[in-house]
Order: C-alpha cells, then sequence, then structure tokens
C-alpha cells in the first residue's frame, strides 16, 4: 500500500461524521470544472467545497481533477479533491488534496 493510500485511509477513518474545521464561503462564487463540466460550489473554504449538479457515478473515497476558477475569471487552476459525501439531488462534498497556492491565498483572503 502506498503512503499516500496509507494517508487517505487514515484521513477516512478519523472522519465518522462530519467535522467542519474552517469557515465556508460562498461569495465570490467558485466554479469546479470536472471532467470538462463546470459545476457552482454551494459552499467553499480552503479545506474543501460542496458542489451541486454532479451527474457522475462516485462513491465516497474517490480522487478527483479538474479546473478551479473564480466566476467571470479567465484562470483556470489544476486540482485534486477526494469526495467525502454525496447528498441527495446531486451535491458532492470534497476535500482538496491538491489545492493552487494562488487559490489557497485568495480564498483564506476573502474568508478574513
Amino acid at each position: 500500500m502506498s503512503r499516500f493510500s496509507k494517508l487517505l485511509d487514515h484521513l477516512r477513518s478519523a472522519e465518522t461524521h462530519e467535522k467542519r474545521l474552517t469557515v465556508r464561503a460562498s461569495s465570490p462564487r467558485l466554479m469546479v470544472e470536472i471532467g470538462g463540466y463546470a459545476h457552482r460550489a454551494r459552499d467553499w473554504s480552503a479545506g474543501g467545497a460542496c458542489i451541486e449538479g454532479f451527474a457522475e457515478a462516485v462513491i465516497i473515497g474517490t480522487i478527483l481533477s479538474g479546473q478551479l476558477y473564480w466566476e467571470n475569471d479567465r484562470r483556470r487552476l489544476h486540482f485534486a479533491a477526494e469526495v467525502l459525501r454525496l447528498d441527495p439531488g446531486g451535491a458532492v462534498a470534497l476535500r482538496w488534496l491538491d489545492l493552487p497556492l494562488a487559490i489557497q491565498q485568495e480564498m483564506e483572503a476573502y474568508l478574513a
């Protein structure tokens, strides 16, 4: 088992129920593009996001990657995230595994 897999297993086992450690925001609007489809984040933080209208079949623990950007921003930055929760209606809660420093710093500034 790789170190990355062991780390994910450890993190998953520590989360038997949702424990938000960071403040969430919904503005400015964060867009999460996965597989060529853009999804609006219902809320986001430097720790993760909840996106709506996700139609792809995934299970908890799935690693997703794509592009992040602020609505009306031309920059597209690569990310990787783990699926933490699946809600009825297609909402998916993500935890960032690889978040670009530029977006992380902007998020922290918006939340300050």
